[in-house]
């Protein structure tokens, strides 16, 4: 149910995108393990130079693109308006986690971050985006409401 962006014709590579949903996966689970999520910082960051960027300075973004390459995938051409809302959405989680890391609430960080870990993994093995679902049914809602 992947809906076309009806305000921009942008376009992102989604071997790309799935390469840095698992070094974000990666990320993660390392935070999991060592129930230490300080790196989530580092996830803020970069979600946000993604998400209100063209993401240039993205260093995930920028390891991605070399990797994809020194691999050899052909391009896959996505629209790139919801791949920016679900990097808000990565975004909102990774100030969520850090707040409850911060405030100690280690139970509502791990499942936080077990959360967006999932979501992560099916970006990046299964090439589904729960957030670009989530923007394709805000514009569906968008599309049909009158004024």
């Amino acid at each position: 149910m992947e809906l076309s962006c009806p305000v921009s014709a942008e376009r992102v590579n989604e071997n790309v995108v799935r390469i840095v949903a698992f070094m974000v996966a990666l990320i993660e689970i390392g935070c999991i393990l060592f129930s230490n999520y300080w790196a989530v910082l580092y996830l803020v960051a970069d979600f946000a130079l993604r998400a209100f960027t063209s993401g240039r300075f993205s260093l995930l973004k920028f390891m991605a693109i070399h990797l994809a390459g020194a691999l050899r995938f052909k391009p896959k051409m996505t629209d790139l308006a919801p791949k920016k809302f679900a990097a808000t959405m990565g975004l909102v989680f990774c100030l969520l986690i850090t707040a409850t890391f911060i405030f100690e609430f280690p139970v509502a960080a791990l499942i936080l971050t077990s959360v967006m870990t999932g979501f992560a993994l099916l970006e990046s093995l299964l090439a589904v985006c729960v957030g670009c679902y989530v923007y394709s049914i805000i514009q569906m809602f968008s599309r049909t409401k009158s004024y």
